[in-house]
């Protein structure tokens, strides 16, 4: 067991998210209209992860954008190689990294003292608590993959590339983003059952690598293996976005994986089977 914590943050953060969920204001002692979603973010009302959401992109853009310069002898300029720099590298470190670091963040509070005997106590039902942390994650995942096209679209511009990239970029960051909903489902549970921060973010890189070799070495399992779905929704290896009955299987496997993670998140809970870890 753990002690409690003693770090003020964490101790306010935590009693405003309990609040939140029973619908109090503990600033006004009033009553309102809460969800878990809310209670979600008021735990990221002041936390420091957003800043990643847009500096790992800015990062990643940076290193495609580099390579993209200095293979122009083997590429064809252009918005479609710029792209396969940025996405490639980015979506297999970098949007793994953020996925795990959300996850990790979103359980943090959950895993001090004894916060899972609160919210175990609270009116809610632990698939609402499940799914609101995936609605949350998803919203973060937004923030980084909106930063991702910003940035590409102004690294082009600044590389002289002539032009304005095709609508088809809108529609592989929409798909990413529904891929990535998948992952951050099934982060939230390594992230439960794990309470060390940083090992499931090392579960979340090697599970991006993994994602790219299965990609490369089985592209037909690649729709049953979540973190490989966005790869495989970004165009980041070229050759041309999903379409038709790829397309439509995809998005069957990423809300496959997304119910299945929000049911064993919500049986964990309930069981209070939550590993102590390091």
């Amino acid at each position: 067991m753990n002690a409690p914590s003693t770090n003020p943050h964490a101790m306010h953060a935590r009693a405003e998210a309990n609040a939140a969920l029973q619908g109090h204001d503990l600033n006004r002692g009033a009553r309102v209209s809460s969800t878990p979603v809310a209670a979600e973010l008021e735990k990221l009302k002041h936390a420091p992860i957003w800043i990643a959401y847009i500096a790992l992109p800015l990062l990643a853009a940076a290193i495609g954008t580099f390579n993209y310069q200095n293979n122009l002898e083997m590429l064809t300029p252009g918005w479609e190689n710029l792209w396969t720099q940025h996405t490639l590298f980015s979506f297999v470190f970098f949007l793994p990294a953020l996925i795990g670091v959300g996850s990790s963040w979103l359980m943090r509070i959950e895993h001090t003292g004894g916060n899972w005997n609160q919210l175990a106590a609270q009116p809610v039902a632990a698939w609402r608590i499940a799914l609101g942390k995936v609605i949350v994650g998803m919203a973060m995942l937004a923030i980084g993959l909106v930063a991702t096209g910003a940035y590409f679209v102004m690294a082009g511009k600044a590389i002289g590339i002539d032009g304005m990239p095709g609508p088809e970029y809108l529609g592989y960051l929409a798909c990413t983003w529904v891929g990535g909903g998948a992952v951050v489902a099934v982060q939230l549970v390594v992230s439960l059952v794990i309470r060390n921060f940083a090992l499931p973010v090392g579960i979340a890189l090697a599970g991006g690598v993994t994602g790219l070799l299965v990609e490369f070495k089985a592209k037909a399992f690649a729709i049953a293996f979540p973190y490989s779905l966005p790869q495989i929704a970004s165009n980041s290896t070229g050759g041309g976005g999903l379409a038709g009955a790829e397309l439509a299987a995809f998005f069957v496997s990423c809300i496959a994986f997304a119910a299945i993670a929000i049911v064993a998140f919500s049986l964990i809970v309930e069981r209070n089977d939550v590993k102590a870890g390091s």
